[in-house]
């Protein structure tokens, strides 16, 4: 198989474990609230990789440099979560999901700019049909009347989050190839769990009412599957092409149409179904391209 085959694969991987987090833990913010939902993917996440961590890590690994980036994404990650969940609260998720799943471009600019990666024609056709086909699928057209307004603090709060994520994404891949796949993620994600929770506690959002135990493994499974999905994409950039890694995982959204559709019957519209088709085929083209 391919650099550019593999680095399709480890993408769409990531794709599926965050497209199904993300579907899991937004049922679950309903009825427990974001910030416990997200303190809770965290916080399981974190405890049930500890063993392999204890296992795997060599303190002598690390540099200090090291340490400051992964403190620095850490901080990050608080900030670009508290931006994406009040992106969504202020704007119609029809505008904030296609804006945010653009981080693509984000990430391929910077590993061009930074890593001197390049791509080929097709390639990069590929990349442009995967990030603009999902824009497209993410796109209602029904969300909108005369009235509603496309642009406000929900769309500018969608483009903070799409920088952020872009940066995040950017310099897991640049720290996977100097230290691993694993622990960039594991310790970035420690981190930022130790500040979620004294956040959750300051705002008095610590407590167990409404948490069952249905909605308490979910959050758990949420979790998991987000860090499976966060270890296929270091992985996938640490042996492949960071840039074509980060345009198949933005596939990520139509986990959770998939699931509204399968689960909840809704229904798409004919511009998310051709939006849905152009993702696809650039995914395979990028699988194929030489």
């Amino acid at each position: 198989m391919s650099v550019v085959a593999i680095s399709v694969v480890y993408g769409v991987l990531a794709a599926v474990g965050w497209g199904v987090a993300d579907f899991i833990a937004a049922t679950a913010s309903k009825r427990i609230g974001v910030l416990r939902a997200a303190t809770g993917v965290h916080l399981s996440s974190s405890v049930a990789l500890a063993g392999y961590f204890f296992i795997v890590f060599e303190p002598g690994l690390l540099t200090w440099e090291h340490w400051v980036v992964l403190a620095s994404i850490s901080v990050l990650a608080v900030l670009v979560y508290v931006a994406f969940y009040r992106a969504l609260r202020e704007g119609p998720v029809a505008v904030v999901s296609p804006i945010v799943s653009s981080y693509a471009i984000v990430v391929i600019a910077l590993a061009m700019a930074f890593s001197g990666e390049r791509l080929s024609g097709w390639q990069g056709l590929g990349a442009l049909c995967s990030i603009g086909g999902i824009v497209l699928a993410s796109f209602d057209p029904r969300e909108f009347s005369s009235s509603r307004r496309l642009i406000g603090l929900g769309a500018a709060l969608a483009i903070v989050t799409m920088l952020g994520i872009g940066l995040l994404s950017y310099g897991m891949g640049v720290l996977s190839r100097e230290i691993g796949w694993f622990l960039p993620v594991y310790i970035s994600r420690t981190m930022t769990t130790g500040l979620f929770i004294p956040l959750t506690i300051g705002l008095r959002r610590w407590t167990l009412s409404g948490i069952t135990l249905p909605v308490a493994a979910g959050v758990a499974v949420a979790g998991i599957v987000e860090m499976g999905g966060l270890f296929a994409y270091t992985r996938g950039t640490q042996v492949g092409v960071i840039s074509i890694v980060a345009a198949a995982s933005i596939a990520y959204p139509l986990i959770p149409m998939i699931g509204g559709i399968v689960i909840f019957g809704e229904r798409l519209a004919t511009s998310q179904w051709t939006g849905l088709g152009i993702t696809l085929a650039g995914l395979f083209v990028l699988a194929l391209a030489p």
